[in-house]
């Protein structure tokens, strides 16, 4: 796996289930693995925001728990049931077909910004959420968050921050709505 940071896995239908309902019972790094492998990102990515030797551990694991598939065994999975005259579009994957007369897929990857002020504003956002929902419980995502220069850099510490506001008490009934802001934010092309 250290070979292969080009590597992308996708969430299976139990890999979803689990993100949502926690009845696995997985460790943290497990967990926070599982939720980061998005169709997107590759494993040299993650690798920014959960330290390889973990990656190693929890990737393998998940695999072989049916949590996760490669991203190319994903598509092979789901080529078959393309429909020759209706596009797809999945919410985990978005693939769509390139022709309604052949069973060719994309993965479309979405373009995060480049912007240094939106890449700041999310930052502050991210910090000032830290500091309102875990108090000084966030001063660790808080450094992290901080340490980001890249778009790329702060959605992998917003798995971390997203982790740490649904566990806490009174930032569990917002984690969702922020985590969607902030990508949203960083999807943003201005």
């Amino acid at each position: 796996m250290i070979d292969s940071p080009h590597l992308v896995y996708c969430k299976t239908a139990k890999g979803r289930d689990e993100v949502n309902n926690r009845q696995h019972s997985l460790h943290h790094r497990q967990r926070s693995t599982l939720i980061l492998m998005d169709c997107a990102k590759n494993l040299g990515l993650i690798a920014t925001a959960i330290p390889m030797p973990e990656l190693q551990k929890a990737v393998p694991f998940l695999m072989q728990s049916g949590f996760i598939v490669l991203a190319q065994d994903q598509l092979l999975q789901v080529q078959p049931k393309i429909s020759k005259t209706q596009p797809i579009i999945t919410h985990d994957v978005n693939l769509v077909p390139v022709s309604n007369k052949a069973n060719i897929v994309t993965i479309q990857t979405v373009e995060l910004t480049g912007n240094p002020e939106i890449i700041a504003a999310v930052k502050q956002r991210m910090s000032t959420t830290a500091n309102t929902y875990l108090g000084l419980m966030g001063a660790q995502v808080i450094s992290r968050i901080q340490r980001c220069h890249t778009a790329e850099q702060i959605l992998g510490a917003a798995a971390h921050w997203h982790m740490a506001l649904r566990e806490s008490k009174i930032g569990t009934a917002v984690a969702m709505e922020l985590l969607a802001e902030v990508k949203t934010m960083l999807q943003s092309r201005h």
